[in-house]
């Protein structure tokens, strides 16, 4: 990717959100950069050697009409994927001389009413695109949809996370503005010990520099709740199970720096907060 070009690394980002960069935590790098580590999908993989080229890298019409323009509200989303509110203060992370103070109560149910209503509204939307608002049985679930690897199961659940954007932020606009961001990025600071935010000025200067390479091993939750400090007081991240039945679970790492451990646990251990799964079925999950 040509370090020159602001504008391809926004494009680059954005479709690599489409395909859930969060799995770059968990890669590997095989070979020179510009290779695929092996977890990476085959669309992302391809993104990578042949940045802006979608078509070619997912093998289907369809997926680019999906990120492009099935419909004016997923439209949005697609545009919409790798944007976080300008006004929103810099997170900080839970330490002994500066703990977080909780949301009042009443303004918490009232966000965490309003992400439910956002993941909800958004697998509805993207099952009725789709499904003609059925939901996927177990066995489309595993058919493969793009590439040799991406299976409906991982395509639903990457593009209802873009559907979920807007709403999210919609919502969280007029009941916390400034307060929140979509999928920030943080990584630990080898030197110091410990976990530093990642703005997207300075993820567009890694991967210019470092290829996506630079990005191994940093963490990706779907949202974080600021206090009026700044102080980062809640992380949400949002699950699709495919099909509906299966509940929602924190996925464990099995590669790469944090081989055997959970999402769950990482986030907790980085962020000093204990996150909270949310779904369709189950909304936000307390326990």
């Amino acid at each position: 990717m040509p370090p020159s070009s602001s504008k391809k690394v926004s494009w680059m980002l954005a479709l690599l959100a489409l395909l859930h960069v969060e799995c770059l935590a968990e890669s590997d790098p095989v070979g020179p950069e510009g290779e695929c580590g092996p977890r990476d999908l085959t669309p992302e993989c391809c993104l990578k050697q042949f940045p802006g080229q979608w078509e070619r890298c997912t093998g289907a019409a369809e997926a680019e009409q999906v990120v492009r323009s099935p419909s004016p509200g997923m439209k949005l989303a697609a545009v919409s994927t790798a944007t976080t509110v300008a006004v929103a203060m810099q997170p900080r992370i839970n330490a002994a001389e500066h703990r977080g103070v909780e949301l009042a109560a009443d303004l918490l149910a009232t966000v965490e009413s309003a992400i439910e209503r956002c993941t909800s509204k958004a697998d509805q939307e993207v099952n009725d695109h789709h499904f003609q608002g059925r939901s996927p049985s177990a066995e489309i679930c595993q058919q493969l949809k793009a590439g040799k690897q991406v299976t409906w199961a991982v395509y639903l659940g990457l593009f209802k996370h873009e559907q979920a954007w807007p709403c999210l932020r919609k919502a969280l606009d007029l009941l916390l503005p400034g307060r929140y961001w979509l999928h920030p990025r943080f990584q630990l600071d080898d030197r110091t010990g410990q976990w530093e935010f990642l703005d997207k000025k300075r993820v567009e200067e890694i991967v210019a520099k470092q290829g996506w390479k630079g990005l191994k091993g940093t963490i990706e939750p779907d949202l974080i709740l600021l206090n009026e400090q700044g102080i980062i007081v809640r992380v949400y991240d949002l699950k699709f199970p495919c099909p509906e039945s299966n509940i929602a679970r924190w996925e464990r790492y099995d590669k790469g720096r944090w081989r055997d451990r959970s999402q769950g646990d990482l986030y907790k251990a980085a962020l000093q907060v204990t996150p909270r799964l949310v779904s369709p079925r189950q909304g936000v999950i307390r326990k």
